[in-house]
């Protein structure tokens, strides 16, 4: 059993222990657009020619297929391939948005309202599948930024979105942008206050290794595990000095990394780092299997107290970069977005988010990785979602989980 826990994981194990198929999830792909009908619309209602749901399921299908770039391809796609919109009923044939059009709805869109009416929906889904499957374990929440280039137009630096990841869930809790790297600390303080962290561990890059973020988790009855580097540089000299004075007091071996373990005793280090029970030496082996290098030393500093969780939380923080960052740059193409205006960006970052969220679920329920899932679904991204819109609705899970259970309870009888 994990320490922290993976409810992705966990879905995926239960999905194939009780035999649910695929074939029993089957949907019309189109009830997903229902999520976008509840938000409101900014625009003056006097001008508006096509309905804000049916903008929104427009991009929406072209984040799907990755191709959510910019608003004049998608103008350009729609009037070139419209066959699927019209399918849909996001269009009328002959009678496509414009570039401008698109630019204006995700420019005036409230961020706020199109997270809370779509990733609320996905976060209850998981809430509900981690129970039935029994995961258990603290959550994980992770921060980071993620630069977009193509938001760089020759005026200023390319836009960075700082992302608060669900890591045990797959959700993007909420994209924000940030003016530079270091204002990435008092944007990370206050989301962390706009979210539950009870018994969840905090983790994010060296950056974020603050005294004033540490007594934010604690007072929210979280944990933390932050590495520790030279922005830190008093801390940094004092949790070097005590592996050198003493011996420590367990060890974890992964396959890639070694964690040794020293617990903290009353005033080794400043009272300020509130709730600090335990100092981490962290050292990678993946340089050297393979580029043949020594491998990295690392620091951390974390108010939890048990060795293979630590392990799992200094393993798992890797993920934003190496699972969200890269799907999102890679099989979304997100770093080609050429958008500057900071709403709409946050909008397309959102976009991107639910359907992130959407492949996690789908490669959960195939038992795939969520790049072959979107290999396959390339160019028939309905189809994905066919396959999952009823666990995201109604009570079609439950009752899937009540029947396969029955039906294991009866044959061993």
């Amino acid at each position: 059993m994990k320490a922290i826990e993976d409810r992705l994981t966990s879905l995926s194990l239960f999905i194939r222990k009780n035999g649910i198929k695929r074939k029993e999830l089957k949907k019309e792909a189109r009830t997903f657009m229902a999520f976008f009908s509840n938000i409101p619309d900014m625009r003056n209602q006097s001008y508006t020619k096509y309905k804000l749901e049916n903008i929104l399921g427009i991009c929406f299908v072209m984040a799907l297929m990755g191709k959510f770039t910019s608003f004049h391809h998608v103008e350009q796609y729609v009037k070139l391939k419209p066959r699927l919109f019209i399918s849909l009923k996001l269009v009328e044939k002959g009678k496509y948005p414009s570039n401008d059009t698109y630019m204006r709805v995700f420019s005036a869109l409230d961020n706020r309202q199109l997270t809370d009416d779509t990733i609320k929906r996905i976060r209850l889904f998981m809430e509900k599948a981690g129970e039935a499957a029994g995961s258990s374990g603290r959550r994980m929440i992770s921060g980071d930024g993620q630069v977009i280039r193509g938001s760089f137009k020759g005026q200023g630096s390319a836009v960075n979105m700082f992302n608060l990841y669900d890591v045990s869930s797959g959700i993007v809790l909420t994209s924000v942008d940030v003016e530079s790297k270091t204002n990435e600390i008092p944007v990370l303080q206050q989301l962390l206050k706009r979210f539950s962290l009870r018994d969840a561990v905090v983790t994010a890059d060296a950056l974020h290794c603050q005294a004033e973020t540490v007594r934010t988790i604690i007072g929210r009855k979280g944990h933390y595990c932050f590495p520790v580097k030279d922005n830190q540089k008093s801390l940094n000299e004092t949790i070097s000095r005590l592996f050198s004075a003493r011996k420590p007091d367990d060890t974890v071996t992964l396959p890639e990394r070694e964690c040794i373990f020293i617990r903290l005793r009353q005033g080794e280090i400043s009272p300020e780092w509130e709730g600090a029970k335990t100092i981490v030496m962290s050292i990678s082996s993946k340089r050297e299997k393979r580029e043949k290098r020594k491998g990295e030393t690392m620091y951390f500093l974390t108010s939890l107290t048990d060795p293979q969780e630590i392990a799992e939380a200094i393993e798992m923080r890797w993920q934003i970069e190496n699972g969200l960052h890269r799907f999102k740059d890679v099989q979304l193409h997100q770093d080609e977005i050429s958008v500057r205006d900071r709403n709409a960006l946050r909008n397309m970052a959102t976009m991107n988010n639910i359907v992130y969220s959407l492949y996690r679920i789908a490669a959960s329920v195939r038992g795939e990785s969520p790049q072959q899932t979107k290999i396959i679904f390339e160019d028939n991204p309905m189809g994905m979602l066919t396959e999952i819109c009823p666990l995201l609705f109604g009570n079609t899970f439950t009752m899937l989980v009540r029947k396969n259970m029955r039906g294991t309870k009866e044959s061993k009888k």
